[in-house]
């Protein structure tokens, strides 16, 4: 099937498409390392989504260095998204495109800073001479430590929706890349680690190669 792509009269000058190339390299480095992650991340001994002192004391700097990691890829690999789906989607779509970015930016803050928390919290709570009752404390809590996540995911999902819209009204990028975007949706019932993940953890890294690719070699026109 062949692909509708807009063509601007433009030229991209040298400097600007080694740019957009960094940022599509920086997107797909992390997109395939979130799946790597996604798979090798341990879920809690009892189930459920928090975790219990059993799993954290024993390995707390661990868990601080991966919670931290987490939070800086993310920092790293939704703006690339945004910014790169805004490069793409220049005229028809652009400010569905633009409303997605911004919504997919205030998101990120707001989940980088619940991840950030999330890492204190359970890095503090279980530090040597510390009741071994408080994490279950601060996991009762669950308003204050995973509200910020939970807001954050949420605008970051209807960030992609809204900038999925401008990608297909563009035609700027074949139209399998928006419909896989579209399997963020399903991040929130399907678990994001584990075999399972897999399930949106591939689609959505296929989009991002797409997106990286189709960005860098827009920017060569």
């Amino acid at each position: 099937m062949s692909v509708d792509t807009v063509r601007t009269q433009t030229v991209t000058d040298p400097v600007t498409r080694n740019r957009v190339g960094l940022v599509a390299v920086l997107f797909s480095a992390t997109s395939l390392i979130a799946v790597g992650g996604g798979l090798l991340w341990p879920e809690p001994a009892a189930g459920g989504d928090t975790y219990a002192y059993s799993d954290i004391q024993p390995d707390r700097a661990m868990w601080w260095g991966l919670l931290l990691a987490l939070s800086s890829m993310l920092v790293l690999n939704v703006p690339a998204q945004a910014l790169l789906t805004t490069f793409l989607v220049r005229r028809r779509g652009a400010r569905w495109a633009t409303v997605g970015g911004v919504m997919m930016w205030i998101g990120t803050a707001l989940y980088a800073t619940g991840v950030a928390g999330w890492a204190a919290a359970y890095y503090f709570a279980t530090a040597p001479g510390v009741d071994a009752g408080l994490i279950e404390k601060i996991n009762d809590d669950w308003a204050h430590l995973f509200v910020p996540l939970m807001i954050g995911s949420l605008l970051v999902a209807l960030g992609t929706v809204v900038q999925v819209v401008g990608l297909w009204r563009s035609r700027a990028v074949p139209r399998w890349i928006p419909l896989l975007w579209l399997t963020i949706v399903a991040t929130f019932v399907v678990p994001g680690n584990g075999i399972a993940g897999l399930a949106t953890a591939v689609p959505m890294t296929a989009a991002a190669l797409g997106t990286s690719y189709y960005a860098w070699r827009r920017a060569g026109q």
